[in-house]
């Protein structure tokens, strides 16, 4: 198949996919490192969990129209994806009560874990899930995505480089103004903190033609992106393995393993490079570091040589 004649039959191809997405809100504290914890941060991460759902149903749902003026009717788009999103709370420690305009843009799934370890119900959820879905997706509930071409990108990577190389997108965050107007927050962490967990060595190096240029990927130090998306062959890979709930908590914190340390210790995981970080990416709608990045590092011109790693 050609690579113009592969793009389009993914373009085309009517993809299902289940997303499962902890939520958490306590609110009771007055500080708190964790802003999910904070009352004054409330209004903040309820956009960000309304910005979160509609983003998806926006890009993958079936809710989109086209306005035709001349008849005075607005026509449904033909869909070519099935989102089904999966919202996992813990208690009553959430916001979901303030959503009911949403509630039917999603399913409800309450239980009574941690909150540190709601991730892992997410985990099981997608497990439970399986067989009947093209793409599966942990997403946190401030990760916002709006390409509607994100899983076409996902499938033509898929079947290019197979499923034990697993593209994650970028994380950004956005500002109308200072110098830095876009960050991508998860570009390089120190090799070290995941060395324990993968060696980036391994197939360092990945390209694929996409429209007029060639796309390159590398291994990332910094798997990291408040989400992670396996197809169905994937998901298969990641619940028969031996990383798949196996109580591994230790990178940063629970939480961080929920949403990056099981798939990290699976997969070979990539990221395009910095140059081509467009080629797949999420928007955090909680920005905590573009504010600081002029402030707290030294801002490099492309130009200058990366240092080695």
């Amino acid at each position: 198949m050609s690579y113009w004649r592969g793009f389009w039959f993914f373009r085309g191809r009517f993809m299902r996919i289940l997303i499962a997405m902890p939520h958490f809100f306590g609110g009771g504290a007055t500080e708190a490192i964790n802003r999910s914890h904070l009352a004054v941060a409330q209004p903040e991460r309820l956009r960000a969990l309304v910005a979160a759902i509609s983003g998806l149903h926006q890009a993958f749902g079936t809710a989109t129209y086209g306005l035709d003026h001349q008849h005075r009717v607005s026509r449904q788009m033909n869909p070519w994806h099935a989102l089904d999103l999966v919202i996992c709370t813990t208690g009553e420690a959430h916001l979901l009560g303030e959503l009911t305009a949403l509630a039917p843009a999603f399913r409800h799934h309450s239980t009574s874990a941690d909150p540190m370890m709601l991730g892992f119900e997410c985990h099981k959820v997608l497990r439970d899930g399986r067989g009947q879905y093209d793409y599966y997706g942990y997403v946190e509930d401030d990760i916002v995505i709006v390409d509607p071409l994100f899983f076409a990108k996902r499938a033509l990577f898929d079947a290019r480089f197979g499923p034990q190389a697993l593209l994650q997108p970028h994380r950004y965050e956005a500002s109308p103004v200072g110098p830095v107007k876009k960050l991508y927050v998860d570009y390089r962490l120190n090799p070290s903190v995941t060395a324990r967990y993968q060696n980036i060595a391994e197939e360092p190096r990945l390209a694929m033609p996409f429209l007029d240029q060639t796309v390159s990927f590398e291994r990332t130090p910094y798997p990291s992106a408040g989400c992670f998306f396996l197809n169905a062959s994937q998901l298969e890979i990641w619940t028969d393995g031996p990383h798949f709930l196996d109580g591994d908590v230790s990178y940063m914190s629970p939480l961080d393993s929920a949403v990056t340390l099981s798939v990290m210790k699976t997969f070979r995981v990539y990221k395009a490079v910095l140059d081509h970080a467009w080629f797949l990416e999420v928007l955090h709608a909680s920005p905590r570091w573009i504010s600081i990045a002029a402030q707290q590092t030294r801002l490099v011109s492309s130009e200058e040589p990366a240092p080695a790693q």
